[in-house]
C-alpha cells in the first residue's frame, strides 16, 4: 500500500511539473513578443523545468533508496532475532528431551531392579 502512495505522489509531482511547463509555454506563445524572443523564452523555460524535474526525481530516488535500505536492515534484524529465538527453543526442547529420557531410563532401570529382586526372593 505504501508503494501505491509513493507511486501516486510521483504521478502528482510529474503532473504538476508538466502542467507548469504547458502553462509557461502557452503564456509565452500568446505574449506579444517577436518569434525569436518567444522561442528563446520557451527554450529557457523548458530547460529550467527539465532541470527542476530531474533534481526532484533524484531527490525522490535518493529518499526512496534510503527508506528501502532502512526497511531491509530492519527486516534482517527481525529475521536474526527470530532465528535466535527458534535456536533457543530448539535447544530447550533438546535439553528437556534428554532430561526426560534420562528420567525414564532411571525409572525403567529401577523397575527392572525391583522385579529382579522380587524374582530372586
Amino acid at each position: 500500500m505504501d508503494n501505491e502512495k509513493q507511486g501516486n505522489g510521483l504521478v502528482v509531482l510529474l503532473a504538476f511539473f508538466t502542467g507548469g511547463l504547458i502553462g509557461s509555454l502557452l503564456g509565452l506563445l500568446f505574449a506579444p513578443m517577436a518569434g525569436r524572443e518567444t522561442r528563446e523564452k520557451i527554450r529557457d523555460a523548458s530547460t529550467d523545468v527539465r532541470d527542476r524535474t530531474i533534481s526532484t526525481a533524484h531527490r525522490a530516488r535518493d529518499a526512496t533508496t534510503e527508506r528501502v535500505t532502512e526497511l531491509v536492515d530492519k527486516g534482517k534484524a527481525r529475521v536474526d532475532d527470530a532465528t535466535e529465538s527458534v535456536k533457543a527453543a530448539v535447544e530447550a526442547g533438546k535439553s528437556a528431551f534428554v532430561e526426560k529420557k534420562s528420567e525414564l531410563a532411571n525409572i525403567l532401570s529401577n523397575d527392572k531392579d525391583e522385579e529382579e529382586a522380587e524374582a530372586d526372593s
